[in-house]
């Protein structure tokens, strides 16, 4: 599946604040239940390309995708590119993009992509505002 992400609304049909059944419905696919961390008490939904996390009223506040999905944000493809180029790309949208030893956060764009060897994008975790608060 191909997602579009839209900074702070939402990626491809799913938008922030939807349910958990709303995602279901549009994804078209039952969702494995989990526990992201051992500390969190909202349960998370996995998809065979992404997780949604939801907020304690169970509204969709971040989605984080990995391969097979295709992800996009301004028609740039992430998942599976150079990490370079991405984060050549973002440093010039975004100067205060923080990076680390596995990826970046861009709270101008509300995203930040995984790579744990900073060679390929592994990971894009979209996000509603306020997540990182």
């Amino acid at each position: 599946m191909n997602f579009e992400i839209n900074p702070y609304v939402g990626a491809g049909r799913i938008k922030f604040g939807m349910t958990g059944k709303q995602v279901q419905e549009i994804l078209q696919i039952e969702p494995q239940k989990f526990s992201k961390t051992p500390l969190c008490d909202e349960l998370t939904d996995a998809y065979p390309f992404c997780h949604v996390f939801y907020k304690g009223n169970g509204n969709c506040e971040a989605i984080e995708f990995f391969g097979p999905a295709g992800v996009t944000i301004q028609g740039n493809t992430l998942i599976g590119k150079p990490y370079e180029k991405v984060s050549s790309l973002f440093k010039e949208l975004d100067r205060t993009l923080e990076e680390d030893e596995v990826g970046f956060i861009s709270y101008k764009y509300g995203i930040s992509v995984y790579s744990s060897d900073l060679q390929r994008v592994e990971g894009v975790l979209a996000f509603e505002e306020g997540y990182y608060d």
